[in-house]
């Protein structure tokens, strides 16, 4: 139940109730593969006929148990109350996956966002969702080159995402809207309404104006954020990417959002390039570059080489140009014997690593994927660390 006020825009200003079905309805937005199913979607559901579940709600306003089943219905009205809010909360249930054969555990809340600064705006985003009607009619007209049915489904896809988000809306009087967000349906819902989402457009925009609020609000400044530090050596099994070690630490993935945007969302505070030899098991540190001035530069030369890249041929097929092989099982003959790695701090007090394979093959790594690397980042790695003069008021140490 709401911890106060109760729940904005259902009960109270509709005696209308939502009941969701249990399994996969076709309520998404995979229009080309409801047509080639030739399934259509069923009719909203009649106002007499609905009802809401609730789910329990912790002391943030954020659920603490996942909704059971899926549905469809557009109650009138927009999806959550336009006037009078005052905090905009992103909410997160983390699902635990449980071992083979195992049973799943229940799923724990993240650790909540809160948007206190530009609420109006992402209300107005919310609520600006489009309809059932406008999807359709927006489907439409990008889909001239074949006809296209008075009446087509919406299908769901089925994807294992590790964790489920919805918005809590507080309101000046107490009371709150919940908005629950289906990624594999493509919706948002809140007390009988739904509304259609364009990948993850809703979530992005909030961690935008999250990260400018973290700015803003001085919760991390580039005083006190500290130059993060090059360790005097690594494990060949801690680098070598083909025996899948830990991944690279990326502290802004949780405020960087779903979208192709930059890696680096936010100004930097300051970078360290380490350069490491291997020396029997271990890779020694072999030289060192850091620097707090001129980082914008150096975040756009970041942002570049790590930007996955993609063609696009004449019948529609996309292919990935961006992917290397190299530190892959299989595909790289030796292991690592000198690897770059690139430490950024953000203003909001993210540290992001960023591993650039030298030898024996060269690959940028920010995950469990390599990258091909850009000749801009080798050349300037090897300028920072290779003993040529720097630029920038970097300082440069070497073992």
């Amino acid at each position: 139940m709401a911890t106060s006020g109760g729940v904005r825009g259902a009960g109270r200003r509709s005696p209308y109730r939502l009941r969701l079905r249990r399994g996969v309805l076709l309520t998404g937005v995979l229009l080309l593969a409801a047509l080639s199913l030739g399934v259509v979607a069923p009719p909203p559901v009649a106002p007499g006929l609905v009802t809401v579940p609730t789910p329990r709600l912790g002391v943030d306003g954020c659920p603490v148990e996942l909704l059971d089943g899926r549905g469809f219905t557009d109650l009138p009205g927009p999806l959550v109350p336009d006037g009078g809010a005052v905090s905009v909360t992103l909410c997160e249930l983390i699902k635990k996956w449980p071992a083979q054969g195992g049973q799943p555990s229940p799923p724990a809340p993240g650790e909540p966002r809160t948007l206190t600064t530009r609420v109006s705006e992402m209300v107005a985003l919310i609520n600006a969702l489009p309809t059932r009607e406008e999807e359709a009619d927006r489907i439409r007209t990008r889909g001239t080159a074949r006809a296209l049915p008075a009446d087509f489904g919406f299908v769901c896809t089925d994807v294992g995402y590790g964790q489920e988000f919805s918005f809590a809306v507080r309101y000046a009087d107490g009371s709150s809207a919940l908005v629950v967000l289906d990624r594999n349906c493509g919706t948002a819902r809140s007390a009988g309404r739904t509304r259609f989402m364009h990948g993850t457009e809703p979530i992005d925009a909030f961690l935008g104006f999250y990260r400018e609020q973290l700015l803003a609000t001085g919760k991390a400044t580039g005083k006190t954020v500290a130059t993060p530090a090059c360790a005097a050596g690594l494990t060949v099994r801690e680098a070598d990417d083909r025996e899948l070690p830990e991944l690279p630490r990326d502290d802004a993935a949780r405020n960087r959002g779903g979208s192709d945007g930059d890696y680096l969302p936010s100004p930097l505070a300051a970078v360290t390039a380490c350069r490491y030899q291997r020396h029997g098991d271990r890779l020694h540190l072999r030289g060192r570059w850091t620097t707090r001035a001129g980082l914008e530069p150096i975040r756009d030369l970041l942002n570049a080489a790590t930007r996955y890249e993609t063609v696009t041929d004449e019948n529609g097929g996309i292919t990935d140009i961006s992917h290397s092989r190299c530190g892959i099982a299989g595909s790289t003959s030796a292991q690592i014997r000198r690897m770059d790695v690139v430490w950024v701090a953000d203003l909001t007090g993210a540290v992001v690593e960023i591993r650039v394979w030298r030898s024996p093959c060269q690959a940028v790594f920010r995950g469990p994927g390599g990258m091909v690397p850009k000749p801009a980042l080798l050349a300037r790695l090897d300028t920072w660390l290779g003993g040529r003069p720097t630029a920038g008021g970097g300082e440069r140490g070497v073992r």
